[in-house]
């Protein structure tokens, strides 16, 4: 995977927004999850994104289960239009019409798809950058840390084991013990050097099954139980990096502090 400023490479900078510009999330819209992405190259360079909507979905008859366009054609032309997430008010390039059509049928709910270009900073909470870093249209961080054993041990707590997809994390570590990302301050993959900023508090999604939608509750009270800190449930490490470059599955992974 390639790091940019915004994080992985095009990661969370696609965002549904609803007709007042509002992000939509699984959090509210838990079917998002049946919605599988893949992106292509066209001949000549030119990239797409190939859109495929679970079985599970309901259609209605008149809507194909798969959507294909090319980002240059349909997308990265458009105008940009103002759009909420959070407390941040954002720029987002729109979708042609037949995109945000097929996805509002898909989903059942008027919608539109924005993509943050290149030239666009948003910048994370001055509370925790260390240099002006900048964000895509994820939460608040750039990057999210975990690790196979902290999966491991937070699965004794459960009746059905969890995959690692509930928590959503870009970097997976293995060969550590359980939570030992809690006390992480800054770690070195390859000539990535990346600071842990602060743990992630989850809200619903961990709960939401991503083959079927269903929410399970029993996920969110373990988390309440095993890693709660006051009201808020943690797990998983938020990061910022400071230079980009690519990293890959089995690179060596230095703790400096």
């Amino acid at each position: 995977a390639k790091i940019d400023r915004f994080g992985i490479e095009k990661d969370r900078r696609w965002m549904l927004v609803d007709n007042n510009g509002k992000f939509l999330t699984q959090r509210r819209i838990a079917q998002m999850t049946l919605l599988d992405i893949t992106e292509f190259q066209f001949p000549g360079g030119d990239w797409g994104l190939t859109i495929q909507a679970s079985q599970s979905i309901r259609l209605p008859e008149q809507c194909e289960p798969k959507l294909t366009f090319s980002v240059n054609q349909h997308f990265a032309l458009n105008d940009s239009i103002s759009v909420e997430l959070w407390d941040d008010v954002c720029e987002g390039e729109v979708a042609d019409d037949f995109i945000n059509q097929w996805l509002s049928l898909v989903l059942d709910i008027p919608c539109r798809l924005v993509f943050m270009g290149g030239a666009y900073y948003r910048e994370v909470d001055k509370k925790y950058a260390q240099n002006n870093e900048t964000v895509s249209f994820a939460d608040g961080f750039p990057l999210l840390l975990t690790t196979e054993s902290s999966l491991a041990a937070f699965n004794q707590y459960l009746n059905v084991p969890i995959g690692m997809l509930r928590f959503r994390p870009n970097i997976v570590i293995s060969g550590n013990k359980a939570f030992a990302e809690d006390g992480w301050r800054r770690l070195r993959v390859g000539n990535t050097e990346f600071f842990v900023v602060k743990p992630c508090s989850r809200c619903v999604i961990p709960t939401i099954n991503p083959s079927s939608a269903e929410k399970e509750p029993a996920i969110f009270k373990a988390l309440k139980q095993h890693r709660s800190i006051g009201s808020e449930v943690y797990f998983v490490q938020n990061l910022l990096t400071t230079n980009s470059g690519k990293r890959s599955v089995a690179d060596k992974v230095e703790i400096i502090e």
